[in-house]
């Protein structure tokens, strides 16, 4: 029927869309092993192809797509939140639904920007590219304010290898400070996301 939905299209971009999510979806699995994300992140994509057939099928006014954008928003406010490279998994999965979902003559065309999308995040998210990190809130007893020897202090006190270390309060009252520690993960360990880990440090010397 002329105007309507072309089943075997529809079918085909439908395919190339579930294919895409789940190479997707096995990228996340191996980098990013938050439980959740795969669940969140293909019923985002799967839903937004829909709306999206829909919406192109319809000839539904430009409204209903910042609609869609002020609602994507509210659903960032009101969720858990995501580190920066979890975001890049969640647009990636919100770029793929808008290739495949938006029906356009030339079909390769979506296919290589698919392969596109997938190819950068598994080569900028590589872990032979980067090390793995994470961010502990840490709670000292007494002030530091010579940078080596703060940084000594915390590596000999957690364990780790610190990379970063960024000084939220001191208490010169109490002698105390409260200090943001960026560490190195051992190899084969997922960067977690979310609420940071919280270290009291009690001097036992």
């Amino acid at each position: 029927m002329k105007g309507g939905i072309e089943v075997s299209d529809l079918v085909l971009r439908l395919f190339v869309d579930l294919t895409s999510i789940g190479l997707l979806a096995l990228l996340i699995g191996q980098r990013r092993p938050r439980r959740g994300l795969f669940v969140v992140f293909t019923a985002f994509n799967v839903v937004l192809f829909s709306v999206l057939t829909v919406i192109t099928e319809r000839h539904i006014g430009p409204a209903v797509g910042f609609g869609l954008f002020a609602l994507l928003s509210i659903v960032r406010l009101r969720s858990e939140p995501f580190s920066n490279q979890e975001l890049s998994y969640f647009f990636s999965a919100l770029g793929l639904a808008l290739i495949n979902g938006i029906r356009i003559q030339d079909r390769w065309v979506s296919v290589v920007l698919d392969a596109v999308i997938l190819l950068t995040l598994f080569l900028v998210d590589h872990p032979a590219i980067h090390q793995r990190t994470s961010r502990t809130r840490v709670t000292l007893d007494h002030v530091l304010t010579e940078p080596r020897a703060l940084h000594a202090e915390l590596e000999r006190r957690l364990g780790v290898r610190v990379v970063e270390v960024t000084v939220i309060e001191v208490d010169y009252v109490r002698e105390s400070m409260r200090v943001m520690v960026r560490s190195v993960q051992p190899g084969g360990t997922a960067e977690p996301a979310g609420d940071m880990g919280d270290f009291d440090a009690e001097d036992r010397r």
